[in-house]
């Protein structure tokens, strides 16, 4: 039997056409595009030998997590993008860029690489805050503590150094990709597993419209 369409009050378009699509291991985030990436994606190869133990992020994936719901039921669907819509409400394009480099947590035993993220970083701040407070509202997992906007780009199974070459790599690539503005926020469904890691779909794209 097919689930019941459920549409909000004085609206003629459903909330969710499918529910089962905002359901599962779903977050909040801006997708980095091919133009922005294209150079850390080029020195990958390189970047690769350098760090033992490590897996690289796939580059089709890449994207700048703002709220992370966790594992979601597909009754709360709407609950879900009501959550998007209240955080996009007023909230206009962000002019960001990739800059930088660094791990978590700082030091000998990292456990993730990422680059780092200029621009308009306050746009992003605002975001992550607002997800976080319409989260708790909604009854759905939220984090409390700041955002520190990053892209990931590896994971170490076992904590390990990074060498400052790789840093000074990830910096160097990420300096030379271009400016780009985000229009959307989107919410993406993490699938777990296979040999390259979690792989992540868009489900819903949330426009922001609003002035800066």
């Amino acid at each position: 039997m097919s689930r019941p369409r459920r549409s909000r009050p004085g609206s003629a378009d459903p909330t969710v056409a499918d529910p089962d699509l905002l359901a599962g291991r779903l977050f909040f985030g801006v997708p980095v595009p091919g133009p922005a990436r294209a150079p850390l994606e080029a020195a990958l190869p390189r970047l690769e030998p350098m760090l033992t133990g490590a897996r690289l992020a796939p580059p089709g994936g890449w994207h700048l997590t703002l709220a992370f719901l966790g594992q979601v039921q597909p009754e709360m669907a709407d609950e879900v993008v009501r959550v998007g819509e209240t955080a996009v409400a007023g909230v206009g394009p962000a002019r960001l860029r990739l800059e930088g480099a660094g791990t978590f947590p700082a030091g000998r035993r990292a456990r993730v690489l990422w680059a780092g993220i200029g621009g308009d970083v306050e746009v992003l701040v605002r975001l992550a805050a607002a997800l976080s407070s319409a989260c708790k509202a909604a009854g759905l997992r939220s984090e409390d503590r700041p955002l520190a906007p990053h892209l990931t780009l590896a994971r170490f199974s076992t904590p390990a150094p990074v060498p400052q070459e790789a840093l000074d790599l990830v910096a160097e690539a990420a300096a030379a990709g271009e400016p780009w503005e985000a229009r959307e926020l989107a919410c993406f469904r993490s699938t777990l597993g296979g040999p390259r890691g979690a792989r992540y779909r868009v489900v819903r794209e949330l426009p922001l419209t609003g002035r800066a």
